[in-house]
């Protein structure tokens, strides 16, 4: 550019340019680039240039008719009736919400609205054949419950059922929340739960003293453990 970069901003003036075109200026800023724009027309290409890259965004939107304010300043400048405007600042309409269309898409895109981000359920069976318990473990990400469904066996009167998930073979066991008499155990996982549901993770069942173990570590023998897998 023949301008000296003379601005605060990263870039100098064409950096400003784009800042420019997406309306990001503040008014003194603005009015400061209007006025060393008219002084440089190779800063008016780099505006013009930033209009075309940001426009380009929007090619699959439907064109619009221009509004009539638009035939009027042409029929104006045509007879001499109005002083000849830079060419950005006639397409400005038009660019500003061509620009706005395009911010809008790129905004949605990358705060993943538009992308799959659905994670796979994940399952576990565990089987403890002294009790005569059949399990299946199974991990719903989309509603992030942890369901526990007892297919075989009863539920103990005197003692409590733990679950708990090993998300290493290093790592200590978590606590998920206990089974319950039902047949089906549904439990919300807090937010700070869900990293460990991964897999590969172990579903481990203990039998615990009423309520639970007393020390957030299993106490008791370790029924039946099976590891978390996606399944088709």
């Amino acid at each position: 550019m023949s301008v000296q970069d003379d601005t605060d901003l990263p870039g100098g003036w064409e950096a400003m340019a784009a800042e420019y075109v997406l309306g990001l200026l503040s008014e003194d800023e603005r009015a400061a680039f209007e006025a060393q724009m008219e002084a440089d027309p190779e800063l008016e290409q780099d505006v013009a240039a930033w209009a075309e890259y940001f426009a380009s965004f929007t090619d699959p939107l439907q064109e619009q008719a221009p509004p009539p304010q638009l035939w009027r300043r042409i029929e104006a400048q045509a007879l001499g009736r109005e002083k000849r405007q830079p060419l950005w600042r006639m397409l400005w309409p038009y660019i500003g919400g061509a620009v706005v269309g395009a911010a809008v898409t790129w905004a949605v895109y990358t705060s993943g609205m538009l992308t799959d981000q659905t994670e796979p359920h994940l399952y576990a069976d565990l089987v403890a054949q002294e009790q005569g318990l059949v399990l299946l473990a199974h991990w719903a990400p989309d509603s992030e419950t942890f369901m526990l469904r007892r297919d075989v066996g009863s539920f103990p009167t005197q003692a409590s059922y733990e679950i708990w998930v090993i998300p290493a073979p290093d790592a200590a066991p978590v606590s998920v929340g206990l089974m319950t008499e039902a047949g089906l155990t549904q439990i919300p996982v807090p937010n700070a739960l869900i990293p460990i549901m991964q897999p590969g993770a172990t579903v481990a069942i203990s039998e615990e003293p009423l309520g639970g173990s007393p020390t957030g570590a299993p106490t008791g023998p370790v029924l039946a453990t099976g590891p978390l897998s996606i399944r088709s």
